[in-house]
C-alpha cells in the first residue's frame, strides 16, 4: 500500500509543496522580527512564536536540500511527517499569535488541501482530521489556559467541517485531473508509437519522400529519397539542406510551382543515376507552404510497360511472321533457281542483292520474334567478374579465335541480379558490334570489358570499349530506336533489344562518348540487395 502511493505521488507537485513551506516559514519569521505582523504573530507568546518559527524554516530547508540530493520518489512517511510538521508547526504559531481570532487558521486549509492532492484515499481524509484535531486543541487550551470565552469554539467546528469540506473537494478535483492525465499519458504514449511506426513506415518506403519548406529548405527525407537521388554517403542529405543544391529536383519544383497543372517529366539526379520520377503537392495554402515531394524510380513502371509492350508486339508478329515467311521463302528460293541460270555477272550481282536483302528481312523477322517471345526473367545472383571469364571462354569457342577480349576489374568483384541468358544475348550483341567496328578502324578485332562500380550510389556497372569510330553526334540520341542503324547489312533492332533486355532486368544501357577517344557502352545494374520487386503479370 504505501509503495503504491509513493508511486502515485506527484513529484513536481510536492516540490512546489515543499518551497511553499519554505518561503511561508521565512514570511511569518520575517514579518515577525520586522515589526510587520501588526501586533498579531507572536503577541500572546513571542518566543515560543520565534523559536516555531525559526524551527519550522530549518526543517523546511532541510527538506529542500532532501528532494535535491535524493532523486528517488518521497515515500508515504516523508508525506505524512511533512504534513505532520506543518500542522503541529501551525497550531503552535496559531496559539501562540492568540488564537483563531489571529486569522491564521486558514492556513490548515492549504495544509488540508495540499495533502488532498498528494494522497489518495483515505490518506487525506486521515490528514483532515488531524488538521481538525489540532485546531479544537488549540482552541480548547486558549479557552481555558488564557480563560477566553467559550464562543471560539464554534468557529473552530465550522473550520474543522471546513477542512473535511476542502479534504473532499480537492480529493474529486484531484482524482478527476488523474484521470485526465493517465488518459492524456494513455494517448501521448499512443501517438508516439504511432509516430514512430510512421516514422519507421516512411523510413522503409521505396518512395522517396520529401517535405521542403518556403525556403526551399528539406524538413523531412527518408533513405529510400537519399538512395535515389543518388548522394555521395560522405556528405550525406539531411533535414536543413537547401533543395536548390540538387539541381535537377529543385528545376522540376520550380516547373510544377509555375505550372501545377502540368505532368512533370522524368530526370536524373546523377548522370549515373536512374531515371526518377517526382510529384508534388502542397501541405498548407499559406504563403511559406511546405511542399511533399514523392520520388519514384521509374524502372519498375518502364519493366511493366515493356512486359506490355513485349505481349502485344507477340500477339502482331505471330500473326506477320508467317504472311511475311511464305512469300519471303518463295522469293529467296526463286533468286536460287535463278542463280543457278544467270546468263552474265550483271544478272548475278542483281540475284546476290535479292539474297542479301531477303535475309536481312528474315533477320528482321527473326530479332522481331525473339523480342516478343521473351519470358519474363529469372533472376540470379552472379558474381559479376567470374561470369564474364566464362562468357569469354564460351563466346571464344564459337567465334574466331584470334578476337581479344579483355577483362578488366576495378576494385574487387561484385554481384549482380541479372538473368544470365539475358545478360549473355546483350552481350553478344554489343561485343559483336564491338569487334566489327574495331576490325573496320584498325584490322583488329578487339575489345574489353571494365567492371567497376559507383562510388556515390553503390551500384555496379559495365562498360564495353571497342576501338570503332565511334557513334556520329546526331545519331547518338537514336541509337537504340528500332529499326534504326547506320549499317548497310543491320536490321536496327540489336541495341534496341540489349535496352529492353536491361530494362526487363532492371538495368539501364548507355552509350557514353566523353568527346575523346574511350567511347563506350555502359551497363548499369541494380543494386543487388535493394532489387525493385518485379510488377505482377
Amino acid at each position: 500500500m504505501n509503495q503504491v502511493e509513493a508511486t502515485d505521488t506527484p513529484d513536481n507537485l510536492l516540490k512546489v509543496y515543499a518551497y511553499f513551506r519554505a518561503c511561508l516559514s521565512a514570511t511569518l519569521l520575517i514579518m515577525y522580527l520586522s515589526d510587520m505582523g501588526l501586533n498579531v504573530l507572536g503577541n500572546t507568546y513571542p518566543q515560543i512564536y520565534l523559536g516555531t518559527t525559526s524551527a519550522y524554516l530549518v526543517i523546511s530547508l532541510l527538506t529542500l536540500i532532501h528532494f535535491h540530493f535524493n532523486q528517488s520518489g518521497p515515500s508515504i512517511q516523508l508525506l505524512l511527517f511533512m504534513l505532520l510538521t506543518d500542522m503541529v508547526a501551525t497550531t503552535i504559531i496559531i496559539h501562540s499569535s492568540g488564537g483563531l481570532s489571529s486569522g491564521l487558521g486558514f492556513l490548515m486549509l492549504i495544509i488540508v488541501a495540499a495533502g488532498s492532492i498528494l494522497l489518495t484515499g483515505r490518506w487525506s481524509l486521515l490528514v483532515a482530521a488531524l488538521a481538525s484535531i489540532c485546531i479544537l486543541t488549540e482552541t480548547l487550551s486558549t479557552t481555558f489556559l488564557l480563560s477566553k470565552n467559550e464562543e471560539t469554539i464554534f468557529p473552530a467546528g465550522v473550520l474543522g467541517v471546513l477542512l473535511f469540506a476542502t479534504a473532499l473537494i480537492f480529493q474529486i478535483l484531484t482524482r478527476r485531473i488523474r484521470e485526465a492525465q493517465s488518459i492524456a499519458s494513455t494517448r501521448t504514449a499512443e501517438t508516439e508509437r504511432l509516430q514512430a511506426l510512421n516514422e519507421s513506415i516512411v523510413k522503409r518506403m521505396r518512395t522517396g519522400i520529401i517535405v521542403v519548406d518556403g525556403g526551399d529548405n528539406i524538413q523531412l527525407i527518408n533513405s529510400a529519397a537519399v538512395q535515389l537521388l543518388d548522394q555521395k554517403q560522405t556528405s550525406p542529405l539531411g533535414i536543413g539542406h537547401s533543395l536548390r543544391t540538387i539541381h535537377p529536383l529543385f528545376k522540376q519544383l520550380e516547373r510544377w510551382r509555375s505550372y501545377p497543372w502540368l505532368r512533370t517529366p522524368t530526370f536524373k539526379a546523377t548522370a549515373s543515376s536512374q531515371e526518377l520520377q517526382a510529384n508534388f503537392t502542397s501541405l498548407y495554402e499559406e504563403a511559406d507552404r511546405q511542399v511533399l515531394i514523392f520520388l519514384e524510380d521509374t524502372r519498375a513502371l518502364a519493366q511493366h510497360a515493356q512486359q506490355l509492350k513485349l505481349s502485344s508486339l507477340g500477339r502482331l508478329t505471330g500473326s506477320i511472321a508467317h504472311e511475311v515467311r511464305n512469300p519471303l521463302g518463295a522469293i529467296s528460293h526463286a533468286s536460287q533457281l535463278l542463280s543457278e541460270q544467270a546468263a552474265n555477272d550483271g544478272q548475278t550481282k542483281l540475284l546476290d542483292i535479292i539474297h542479301r536483302h531477303c535475309g536481312r528481312v528474315n533477320q528482321i523477322v527473326e530479332n522481331v520474334l525473339q523480342l516478343s517471345r521473351q519470358k519474363p526473367p529469372a533472376f540470379q545472383k552472379l558474381w559479376l567478374l567470374q561470369w564474364l571469364k566464362k562468357f569469354r571462354h564460351e563466346y571464344l569457342e564459337n567465334q574466331n579465335q584470334s578476337d581479344v577480349i579483355d577483362i578488366d576489374n576495378v576494385g574487387e568483384d561484385t554481384q549482380i541480379f541479372f538473368d544470365p541468358s539475358h545478360l549473355s544475348q546483350i552481350l553478344v550483341n554489343l561485343v559483336d558490334n564491338g569487334l566489327r567496328y574495331s576490325e573496320q578502324q584498325t584490322k583488329q578485332r578487339w575489345v574489353k570489358l571494365v567492371v567497376s562500380k559507383d562510388t556515390s550510389s553503390g551500384l555496379p556497372y559495365l562498360d564495353i570499349y571497342d576501338n570503332g569510330p565511334g557513334i556520329p553526334k546526331q545519331d547518338q540520341e537514336n541509337i537504340f530506336e528500332p529499326f534504326f542503324t547506320t549499317s548497310n547489312e543491320g536490321s536496327g533492332l540489336g541495341l534496341y533489344l540489349a535496352q529492353e533486355l536491361c530494362a526487363v532486368n532492371y538495368a539501364s544501357l548507355s552509350f557514353i562518348d566523353p568527346g575523346k577517344q574511350g567511347h563506350y557502352f555502359r551497363i548499369g545494374f541494380a543494386h543487388p540487395e535493394r532489387l525493385l520487386p518485379r510488377p505482377q503479370e
